[in-house]
């Protein structure tokens, strides 16, 4: 009898998991997730997992949150039992901030292509070029089949005669969700081929598809059944109609000045580095942790002599570790920088609170004893901390307890600290969107009052160049937050990331000229990649608006 009773329990709670899964009229997910979505991401996953079937093509503006739509589409999916196997392809500059956001919103851990035993894994992340770049990693992923593959940034495929676009239509899977603010740019055929790869044969043909929707590339006509059959696998918000308007934001920079002693560390930790990277070879010493050591050196002795003392001077011939130590003994002497009298200058400058990052723990941690010798109520958030620590450091400086929270990149994601409007950048990360998402805790929705951003650059630093880029060349104080993420799609992908490229600019260069002119070319670059962004964006939203995509309720 009870077997019976629990056989008849387990069909009718198998029964009305069924009945849940066959309809999206709520999200069931929504009480795992670490965000509250807005209103109209919400909306963007039913009708993408409801109407659509779970392919999509997400063309909201910028700066709406398309990847928490993709987010919540895969969690909801996941969490119904219905796909267990994710692909997502994205611009390479953006694969760390898509892992972290997975991770962070909605508890979904993705593995890099470029690690080892990816094969073995369910949630998979890679470049657009990357798995293209080698036959055997082009093989191994078309091999697999996919229950959903995500593409970010999607208007890279709008030419179906690339080699990504071949790949990317050849992947195995059940179901595509293509992301891109600007679908189309210069040729109507350019949302044929988009639409094709989430669902091939829905538009017909190419030829068809020209005869019956196209007067010329820039002009569409039967205007009316276009806009019925793109509202059916598109989805698009616009800024006007869904953002409340967030306030002001101002850039306050302070050009910083080292005294004589920080200026012989600097250029003396500098010129060791290029010694090192001509002297030994890249197994010995890594590249990258000499990159770490010129990151460092725009942020404090500090951590720079933790590096040295760990992971330099082990290495070294006994020539060479005598510099070295000799170098660690002079960055002992620089306790107090200009840049720290500056930074103890603003934040004395009012009564408010204030929010200061930095890249490096051993920063912080000097940051800290110098702030609170000075009088400062302090708290510090990394990511060394639990998330019941790191809840209640938050909490502490919410309530007011404390003047300055103190935080590296971990605080740079995830975390909401609207209530507060000043945010001092003590060093500047090399990879712009990191100083975006640190903007973004703070300018954001139920921020009431003028953001205030500072930097604090010293003179002559890979500092001043990178900034001198990101204001007079991009605006990216300026820029709306998400904004980025989308210019940085339209450079050129290499096999470097921009932090790797700026690194080697220095360790290559053979003196200041020659870094100024290395680092003008990535400005050009940027204002190049952004100028052809929004002039794509005015293009696609003029066809856009005369189609009338839209979803329901924000035409």
């Amino acid at each position: 009898m009870k077997k019976q009773l629990l056989s008849d329990l387990y069909l009718r709670l198998q029964s009305q998991d069924i009945l849940l899964q066959k309809g999206y009229d709520r999200l069931l997910c929504l009480p795992e997730l670490s965000i509250e979505p807005k209103p109209w991401q919400i909306e963007t996953a039913l009708k993408a997992l409801g109407d659509m079937q779970g392919s999509a093509l997400l063309a909201d503006e910028v700066g709406l949150g398309k990847t928490v739509e993709a987010g919540l589409i895969m969690k909801e999916l996941i969490h119904r039992g219905l796909i267990r196997s994710i692909l997502v392809l994205v611009p390479s500059p953006l694969i760390e901030q898509w892992k972290v956001e997975m991770e962070e919103k909605f508890s979904l851990s993705f593995t890099d292509m470029r690690q080892k035993g990816w094969e073995k894994q369910e949630l998979v992340i890679t470049s657009l070029q990357y798995p293209i770049r080698s036959k055997e990693r082009k093989a191994k992923l078309l091999t697999k089949t996919f229950d959903l593959v995500i593409v970010d940034e999607a208007h890279a495929l709008k030419n179906h005669q690339t080699s990504l676009y071949k790949f990317v239509y050849q992947l195995k899977r059940k179901n595509t969700i293509l992301l891109s603010a600007t679908p189309l740019q210069n040729d109507m055929r350019e949302i044929y081929n988009l639409i094709n790869i989430m669902k091939p044969g829905y538009l017909k043909s190419r030829r068809i598809f020209r005869k019956e929707y196209m007067i010329d590339r820039f002009t569409p006509k039967n205007v009316k059944r276009l806009k019925d059959l793109l509202n059916d696998v598109m989805i698009r918000h616009r800024r006007a109609n869904t953002l409340t308007e967030l306030p002001k934001r101002s850039l306050l920079n302070s050009v910083i000045e080292m005294d004589s002693l920080e200026k012989s560390f600097y250029n003396d930790v500098t010129e060791f580095c290029k010694k090192i990277h001509l002297d030994y070879d890249k197994k010995t010493m890594s590249i990258m942790t000499l990159i770490l050591l010129l990151k460092e050196n725009t942020s404090s002795p500090q951590a720079v002599i933790s590096t040295l003392e760990k992971s330099i001077l082990p290495k070294l011939s006994k020539d060479d570790q005598k510099v070295c130590k000799q170098l660690i003994a002079l960055g002992q002497q620089v306790q107090v920088t200009s840049k720290m009298k500056k930074m103890k200058e603003i934040v004395s400058s009012s009564s408010e609170q204030y929010i200061i990052y930095s890249e490096f723990q051993h920063s912080i941690e000097h940051l800290r004893s110098y702030l609170e010798k000075n009088g400062f109520s302090v708290v510090t958030f990394s990511g060394a901390l639990n998330s019941k620590q790191k809840e209640a450091v938050i909490q502490t400086f919410k309530e007011g307890k404390a003047k300055i929270l103190l935080s590296t990149e971990a605080g740079g994601q995830g975390i909401n600290l609207q209530f507060c409007r000043n945010l001092i950048h003590f060093d500047l990360p090399w990879n712009p969107m990191r100083i975006e998402q640190r903007i973004g805790r703070v300018h954001r929705f139920g921020q009431t009052k003028e953001v205030q951003i500072y930097t604090i650059p010293t003179s002559g630093t890979i500092d001043e160049y990178l900034l001198y880029i990101l204001t007079s060349k991009i605006n990216l104080f300026e820029m709306i937050i998400g904004e980025l993420d989308t210019v940085m799609s339209y450079m050129k992908e290499g096999n470097e990331t921009l932090e790797t490229t700026i690194g080697k600019i220095l360790l290559d260069s053979k003196n200041s000229k020659e870094i100024e002119e290395k680092m003008k070319k990535i400005g050009e670059d940027l204002v190049k990649a952004r100028n052809e962004f929004v002039e794509n964006e005015t293009q696609s939203s003029k066809l856009l608006n005369h189609i009338g995509v839209e979803t329901n309720g924000h035409s």
